[in-house]
């Protein structure tokens, strides 16, 4: 039974001390359908337009930072590391705009690398973020899906050749080869790519109520190598299998890891005014959340086990592929 209370109840609920409601004058009128629209949104609230948003209105907007799919094109904000100081109340109000934990921004600018703070479906709402976090003395840059390119895998090499002023890479599985002038060598990074399967088998039923009924798992990683031409964003990539390490001549071992770092140290000594960059794996945690691993789940069908019965495999993928590619080709455009 609901209790009676006294008409005078209202009278006593405290009241807000200021106006949390926008301001008229602060409204942005959608060019396309002419609504009014609070000013913390990109696109028209009634017909999905996109919104003019001025300097003065952009410190209303909150980025939405939903997570993007690896298929969609988005824009990545990259910081830039300087000498900065931050103090305790800066970075707890740019980790509340980044939807990170503090302690995550802590970790990001303690490793004195550009790394990405942010992936935003589109130019404008990255924008809006860049211009924020400088606010926090923050330095960024923004660079697009499109120009990592990820999707335009690196040419992969199955030979190199060193002359006094020039490289000769031979290109795999095809007869061509690609000549690079010692002092166009720009860039080498280094790092390794892991992968793992997952295969499971599953007992099918219709109703969609699966019981795995067995998994098994394997997991690889291979070095590899990146090299960049001045004038190339895409490059060149050297996995240890597969390469023919012979340019080594006498310094050649038997294992193909132990050759990879020989090469990459000759390739070093050869063009030493090249920048070199061997920090990917130890910033692959401070990537995660950003830049994703690449997983993938395969059916294989079902596989009948008897009358009316019926299993179901499945392979999942992980790999960090992408991730290496994107981290890679951001040193490129650093140069």
């Amino acid at each position: 039974m609901e209790k009676n209370l006294p008409e005078e109840w209202l009278t006593d609920l405290p009241l807000p001390s200021e106006n949390i409601a926008f301001k008229p004058e602060e409204m942005i009128a959608c060019a396309k359908c002419g609504r009014k629209n609070p000013p913390n949104r990109l696109k028209c609230l009634y017909c999905g337009g996109e919104l003019e948003i001025t300097e003065s209105q952009s410190r209303f907007f909150k980025p939405n930072l939903r997570k993007l799919e690896s298929w969609e094109k988005g824009f990545n904000v990259i910081f830039l590391p300087n000498a900065d100081n931050f103090d305790e109340a800066k970075l707890s109000a740019a980790a509340g705009l980044l939807k990170l934990e503090a302690e995550a921004v802590k970790r990001l600018l303690a490793a004195a690398d550009s790394l990405p703070l942010a992936r935003t479906e589109s130019e404008k709402e990255a924008e809006i973020l860049r211009a924020r976090l400088e606010d926090f003395g923050l330095e960024s840059l923004i660079l697009s899906d499109e120009t990592l390119a990820v999707e335009k895998p690196a040419q992969r090499l199955r030979g190199i050749e060193f002359f006094d002023d020039k490289l000769i890479l031979i290109l795999f599985n095809r007869d061509e080869v690609v000549e690079i002038a010692s002092e166009n060598l720009a860039l080498l990074v280094s790092g390794a790519v892991f992968e793992r399967k997952i295969e499971a088998t599953e007992k099918y039923n219709k109703k969609g109520e699966n019981k795995i009924l067995d998994t098994s798992e394997t997991a690889s990683d291979e070095s590899l190598i990146d090299i960049y031409s001045r004038f190339d964003s895409i490059g060149y990539r050297i996995y240890a299998k597969g390469f023919d390490f012979s340019s080594l001549e006498a310094e050649k071992e038997l294992l193909a890891k132990d050759n990879i770092k020989k090469l990459l140290n000759k390739l070093r000594e050869f063009a030493s005014g090249a920048k070199f960059v061997d920090s990917y794996l130890q910033n692959r945690s401070n990537l995660t959340g950003i830049w994703e691993v690449e997983e993938k789940t395969d059916s294989r069908g079902l596989k009948r086990e008897g009358f009316g019965k019926f299993n179901l495999e499945n392979l999942t993928t992980v790999n960090n592929l992408a991730q290496f590619t994107k981290y890679s080709r951001l040193q490129w455009h650093l140069l």
